[in-house]
């Protein structure tokens, strides 16, 4: 009888999925059809399940078939199965075997990666994109044996097993194949997609690039070069990276080969391919397939939820919906965060937030909707429930929720979602503008927003972990400083044309003492009353300064459509002197580069005759920051939460006098924010005649459909 407790990729080849999991069987198409595939081997299901029959084994997988459990009791279950795989040896047959593989691929050199392949695993039925493991830099024969029994572990991980559930599977049935595969030790690498995901209907290539290993791309923890291209007359065109001072990853060539084999995997498979690649030794390498699943549409972002039980209400901050395993998290554990996991801690601060893109959900002990980390959360599209009052303690760690960040309830389970209807978008008067955290976020709606209200840099400036200050410090601005220019660029393109108002940086103090570096920042009682704004920026001029730079590098590479914002400017004197920095950093305001003006405090809002006398190419009121410096209410606090009114009388009659200055001046005005698209605030900015509105990106069709509304009823009221 043949030795089959490791086959080759050819012999994978004849066999399918059941066999030799998702991920392997497409591996073995693409080397059996002359594609650059690196050298690897299988060990197929057959050897899982020869494994887990191990008496200890087998019985920890029993007990987690037992319908009693719930679900605390069924990750505990969960547990004891992985630590039976772990805790029991290798068959000597199959460690034999692994030797002779690991000795064979170590030739190579640079180690090896060791891939879960499952048979559920990249399939149309369910993705288990995430869940199981795989390792890389394998560079022992016990190394290696680790490794295997590691891959085998993680079909019982918690969320996997829940997942399974919820899913209708067995997660007793779950089977496990792995991959053992030279590690390419990649000097570039990247992702191409079949087709724009987020214009699924474009004949187009789109291709990703970074320097190094692709691990970091895929985990979403660095912005990639990204290309489009043409099959139908092999044009490349750069969209996002590159520039006059740093040289392209990828030449055109490059990316029409690239392009080439993606659609050749295509035909292969009869379906739209996501490809990971690899360049090193002066050859590309395709290191797996997978089915591009498209994102849904952005107005379908109100869910209707069937079966479910409540656990917990809070604030809805982020109209979206999110289902996964709880992990509690503090702020110096955010990079352990699983993908797709839901996030629950005491509170959402904004240097937290920049790093949950990848998270399923977050539920947050305290905290409203207006609070700085839920607007980056709405941002990213993930769904967030605030001021829950007792999430930490409610929610247990390895519990699977369904969170709808739309009307502010965790659920129970992993419930059944399907996206309410939409329509098309009615005209209107007043301009509809958004806010841009993640340029990429914006795709989908590009075409039908009217500008950019705030291109805001927190991500750029936060997500690295480190206090900007220490960068400047250090020397280490250059990448800061390209990344703010990439997006202001990749912005600008998207929008084609029509205003994009990069705010610069508005972090209050405890966001940045959180950050390495930032040890020296005052602890103060208030910080959204404390060094903020334009004065924190003209008294840390490098930091301003490098900010200029990047917006005149991306005027430079043609973002002609870029302007300033100044943000929580108190004093006319202080937006004199953000001029002056203007015109020492080589732009002449209003001619080479709009400027306006953030009016959040009442005081800019009496004065503000005195700043437009100085020349402003737009106001741009932050309502929900007006709001709070008027009523005297931290809007980071639940507690006052259902006191803060956006429609208060004060409010709206601040909001009056500006409209009136501006249109006095002749000058562009947009109320911004979450308050803005206020249910009643709304009407009285109609009724002001306000030019635009700006609002985050989930709530534009909702708010572009009750302004047509309120439109239509003053129309007809006049």
């Amino acid at each position: 009888m043949p030795d089959d407790t490791i086959i080759t990729l050819h012999e994978a080849a004849k066999l399918d999925a059941s066999a030799v999991g998702g991920k392997a069987a497409n591996l073995a198409r693409l080397a059996m059809s002359d594609l650059p595939v690196p050298a690897a081997w299988v060990v197929p299901v057959s050897e899982f399940a020869r494994f887990t029959t191990e008496p200890e084994i087998a019985s920890a997988i029993t007990a987690l078939g037992d319908q009693a459990l719930d679900t605390h009791a069924r990750s505990l279950a969960a547990d004891a199965v992985r630590a039976a795989i772990v805790a029991t040896p290798v068959p000597l047959a199959l460690a034999t075997r692994l030797a002779e593989v690991f000795a064979e691929l170590s030739t190579y050199g640079g180690g090896i990666v060791v891939r879960s392949s499952a048979t559920v695993e990249d399939s149309a039925s369910a993705s288990y994109a995430g869940m199981l493991s795989s390792i890389t830099g394998v560079d022992s024969p016990e190394g290696l044996y680790a490794a295997v029994k590691r891959c085998w572990a993680s079909a019982f991980n918690r969320r996997a097993v829940h997942y399974a559930r919820d899913l209708g599977h067995d997660p007793r049935k779950t089977e496990v194949a792995v991959v053992l595969q030279r590690q390419i030790s990649s000097e570039r690498s990247g992702l191409a997609f079949g087709r724009d995901p987020a214009r699924r209907e474009a004949d187009v290539v789109i291709v990703e690039a970074i320097q190094g290993m692709a691990e970091d791309l895929v985990s979403g923890e660095v912005t990639p070069e990204r290309y489009e291209y043409s099959p139908a007359d092999g044009r490349v065109t750069l969209i996002r990276g590159g520039g006059p001072s740093r040289p392209r990853k990828l030449a055109d060539g490059e990316v029409a080969l690239l392009a080439g084999w993606t659609r050749e995997v295509e035909r292969l498979f009869g379906a739209p391919q996501d490809i990971e690649w690899a360049f090193a030794a002066g050859r590309f390498y395709l290191l797996q397939s997978r089915p591009l699943v498209f994102s849904p549409d952005e107005a379908m972002i109100f869910p209707q939820i069937a079966e479910h039980t409540v656990l917990l209400r809070g604030i809805g901050a982020s109209p979206a919906v999110g289902s996964g395993e709880v992990v509690h998290i503090r702020s110096n554990e955010v990079e352990i965060v699983p993908r797709g996991a839901v996030v629950v801690a005491r509170r959402l601060t904004n240097d937290l937030a920049v790093h949950l893109r990848r998270a399923g959900a977050v539920v947050v002990d305290e905290g409203g909707a207006t609070s700085h980390g839920a607007n980056i959360l709405r941002e990213f599209g993930v769904a967030c429930v605030l001021g829950t009052g007792s999430a930490t303690s409610v929610l247990a760690e390895g519990d699977v929720v369904t969170v709808d960040g739309y009307r502010g309830v965790v659920y129970e389970g992993d419930l059944s979602i399907s996206p309410a209807e939409t329509g098309g978008l009615p005209p209107t008067r007043m301009n509809v503008f958004v806010s841009v955290l993640v340029p990429a976020q914006a795709a989908p709606l590009a075409p039908y927003a009217d500008g950019v209200s705030s291109l805001r840099n927190d991500y750029f400036l936060l997500q690295t972990g480190v206090h900007p200050g220490k960068m400047v410090r250090t020397g280490k601005t250059r990448a800061l400083e390209e990344a703010i220019t990439d997006g202001i660029v990749e912005t600008c393109r998207m929008f084609d044309g029509r205003p994009v108002w990069y705010k610069t940086l508005d972090a209050p103090t405890d966001e940045f003492r959180r950050l390495d570096g930032g040890d020296e920042e005052p602890d103060e009682r208030n910080p959204l009353l404390g060094w903020r704004g334009i004065g924190r920026e003209l008294a840390e001029p490098e930091l301003f300064s490098l900010e200029l730079r990047a917006i005149r590098a991306a005027l430079d590479a043609g973002a002609t459509s870029v302007a300033i914002k100044l943000p929580f400017v108190r004093f006319t004197h202080e937006y004199a002197a953000a001029l002056d920095a203007i015109r020492a950093s080589g732009l002449e305001p209003h001619v080479d580069v709009g400027v306006g003006v953030s009016v959040e405090t009442p005081a800019m809002a009496m004065r503000l005759h005195e700043v437009l006398a100085l020349g402003a190419d737009f106001v741009s009121v932050g309502v929900s920051d007006l709001v709070m410096c008027v009523l005297a209410l931290d809007r980071e606090s639940e507690r006052v939460a259902p006191l803060f009114d956006p429609a208060h009388p004060a409010v709206v009659e601040l909001l009056h006098r500006v409209a009136q200055t501006a249109r006095e001046a002749g000058v562009f005005t947009c109320a911004c924010g979450e308050s803005a698209r206020h249910e009643v605030l709304l009407g009285e900015l109609v009724s002001t005649r306000y030019d635009a509105v700006g609002v985050s990106l989930p709530f534009f069709a909702d708010t572009k459909r009750r302004l047509a509304a309120l439109e239509g009823t003053t129309s007809d009221q006049a």
